[in-house]
């Protein structure tokens, strides 16, 4: 196999594909995989040291995040997350878990009045480019300057990792950690926000731009982060990821083939799953229970994710949407994090934060769909929409 890859190297324009596949085929990454998509049919060989580095700074982002490494330890791996949140992991789950996160990373996002994604809707497509741009670097900048970003550098030059699972949506300045890591590990990188057409800057494959029309996110420079030369931003990009784990599926994206290495894993979120023994998990309140078991003519659940505040549109439109729902007949379950001068309809319950896989679907041996649940309207963002599209499918 090895002679191959060699051979297909000298190939130019299928060198990355194939070179990326054939490392794959020879690394332990494998084993990795399989444990998390395949559950019980192949099982590691031991449990994996494996580092998780999530610094993309939206809380969607960490939800999906959280998913993935719970399955990890439900397989008896040793994890250790650095995230822009809290990894809520707890009970025997968490023995094998250690997390440090970036100080404060979130608060100063939540604070900028520059960050409304309501009014990001009414950029021009080339100055939307220019703002991701932006907004990676300024993550990066942010993000470096951390203690626990410094404290990473010290871990990852001294401890040893089977393999690194990063996010590789944005924030390229935290690839240099790759370059410097003991041992050389494999890297898994992954993307919570779908398919991008960058991807074929990462393990190769053809690029439609007409199809999927996408600009490369934020150029930084990861030596900045590390403190001394590496090499070029694109030779570490292209050499180092193994394999991406995509939250995309095939029948609700543009039919865009994918190399090997890639996996589309939409439904990562919402998969029904046997936890282990003495794993605490996570439920809904028992008045969310009541309220949803009592809906005769059926529920509905608004939410526009963790991104998209209520507090970024202006009191009329709330005002309008309590006119609206309190004409309804069906119970309204909504997320809504800002507090209203209104009177609450008797047919509307409100939170803050809402653990949506479980009130959409109740956890007992597996989890079952909510039966009163008739309609769900939520921001359209791919976490959401594939989470919702898995659970009804999977029914």
């Amino acid at each position: 196999m090895l002679q191959a890859c060699r051979y297909i190297r000298s190939q130019d324009l299928i060198e990355r594909p194939y070179k990326k596949f054939c490392a794959t085929m020879l690394s332990r990454v494998i084993f990795l995989i399989c444990c998390i998509l395949m559950g019980d049919i192949v099982i590691a060989s031991k449990p994996l040291s494996i580092l998780v580095v999530e610094t993309v700074p939206s809380p969607s982002h960490h939800v999906w995040t959280e998913h993935l490494v719970k399955g990890l330890l439900r397989k008896g791996h040793h994890v250790h997350a650095v995230s822009i949140l809290e990894t809520k992991v707890k009970g025997k789950l968490a023995q094998n878990l250690t997390y440090a996160v970036f100080d404060s990373l979130m608060d100063t996002y939540d604070e900028s009045n520059n960050y409304d994604p309501v009014e990001w809707q009414k950029y021009s497509v080339f100055y939307t480019a220019y703002f991701v741009y932006q907004w990676g670097i300024h993550a990066c900048d942010t993000l470096i300057k951390t203690e626990t970003a410094r404290d990473l550098l010290k871990v990852i030059k001294t401890v040893e990792f089977d393999v690194i699972v990063q996010d590789i949506t944005l924030t390229q300045c935290f690839y240099g950690l790759w370059e410097i890591a003991k041992g050389k590990p494999p890297i898994v990188g992954y993307i919570p926000f779908g398919a991008t057409p960058y991807l074929k800057d990462y393990i190769g494959g053809p690029s439609y731009p007409t199809v999927r029309s996408y600009t490369h996110a934020a150029i930084a420079k990861p030596e900045e982060y590390v403190g001394h030369a590496i090499r070029p931003l694109h030779k570490i990009e292209r050499e180092s990821i193994n394999i991406v784990l995509i939250n995309s599926h095939s029948a609700l994206e543009s039919a865009i083939p994918l190399p090997p290495n890639t996996l589309e894993i939409a439904g990562l979120n919402a998969q029904a799953v046997q936890p282990i023994a003495g794993e605490v998990i996570v439920t809904y309140p028992e008045d969310v229970r009541i309220f949803l078991d009592g809906a005769k003519n059926g529920a509905i659940v608004i939410s526009l994710g963790t991104n998209v505040k209520w507090k970024h549109l202006n009191l009329d439109t709330v005002k309008s949407v309590i006119l609206a729902l309190s004409k309804l007949k069906q119970r309204v379950l909504w997320k809504l994090d800002i507090e209203v001068p209104f009177e609450i309809p008797e047919n509307v319950m409100v939170m803050k934060w809402m653990p949506q896989s479980e009130v959409l679907c109740t956890f007992h041996s597996f989890y079952e769909c909510t039966r009163n649940m008739r309609h769900i309207f939520l921001h359209n963002i791919c976490l959401i929409s594939y989470c919702f599209a898995y659970i009804r499918l999977s029914t």
